[in-house]
């Protein structure tokens, strides 16, 4: 075999040198290691999507963004009409667009400069926060509305952003449902009840809404999910000991309540027209009162 030749020259040759070694002042120079500095993280934008949705004539509408990576968040608006269309960012603590207008909650970013098109933000995120995006209309013609969300982080996105599950004390019974995260320490000092998803049929989307009064609007044949998210006195969400409940106060009888394997959940039918109202406890908290108008779509 060719190969074997070469290693007895390869072996021959590590004998003579150990031999020219053997009692003399001679050294071999050890070569200095040569250390590749690594090359700092580059920026990186990642859509995080487009969502299409109608925001009525002096009403605002509303979407999360749960848990995004570290990273400057950016949002853009377009719409085809002249309605003076506005978007703010805000932590997902605050209840209502009426406290952004009246600025109760935190502005964390804001694009309400009259006459521009498109409109466009953006903000620094932190970790472990979930983000809600409002828009108003500011005009007398309901818009259709397309929203654009983006992040740009230092290096690329690891995993995508998802919703996590959240977290029970681990001295309460262990839940069905994952954990993907352990959440900062209790005890709850506010509780945030907020419409999570509203399926208008056929696993269609759209953002939650409010009227000019503050009510939030659903139409008849839509399932809506409603979710609560508890923060400790800091701000930061944390770990529960009791399940969370829900208290639903329904005069028209125009809901259908399903089941739900997750407690935080209060999933609706809604069958026909009517007001109804609701609001969640968690560890002895009270959230804040959602008053919910359901009209007939286009109204």
């Amino acid at each position: 075999m060719k190969s074997r030749p070469l290693a007895l020259a390869i072996v021959a040759g590590a004998v003579l040198t150990s031999f020219s070694d053997c009692g003399g002042s001679k050294t071999t120079a050890v070569p200095t290691p040569v250390t590749t500095p690594t090359p700092p993280p580059q920026a990186v934008h990642t859509d995080l999507g487009t969502t299409n949705f109608n925001v009525r004539a002096h009403g605002s509408s509303s979407f999360n963004v749960d848990f995004p990576p570290v990273g400057l968040l950016d949002v853009t608006a377009t719409w085809p009409g002249s309605s003076g269309i506005a978007i703010y960012a805000t932590d997902q603590s605050c209840p209502g667009f009426t406290e952004v207008a009246s600025g109760a909650c935190a502005i964390l970013a804001k694009a309400d400069a009259s006459g521009v098109k498109p409109q466009k933000m953006s903000f620094q995120t932190a970790t472990g926060k979930i983000y809600t995006i409002w828009t108003a209309n500011n005009g007398s013609l309901t818009e259709p509305v397309t929203m654009n969300t983006g992040i740009t982080t230092q290096g690329p996105i690891q995993q995508p952003p998802g919703a996590p599950t959240p977290t029970p004390n681990p001295s309460s019974t262990p839940r069905a449902y994952p954990t993907p995260f352990d959440l900062a320490p209790g005890p709850v000092a506010q509780v945030k009840a907020y419409i999570k998803s509203i399926d208008t049929g056929g696993f269609n989307y759209r953002p939650g809404e409010q009227n000019r009064d503050g009510n939030w609007v659903v139409h008849p044949g839509e399932f809506v999910v409603f979710d609560m998210t508890q923060r400790n006195g800091a701000g930061l969400i944390c770990n529960w000991v009791k399940e969370p409940e829900w208290t639903l106060d329904d005069p028209d009888h125009l809901l259908k309540v399903k089941e739900s394997n997750v407690p935080f959940f209060l999933r609706l039918i809604v069958e026909h027209k009517g007001h109804f109202e609701l609001f969640g406890e968690i560890d002895g908290v009270r959230s804040n009162k959602l008053t919910v108008d359901s009209v007939a779509n286009g109204n």
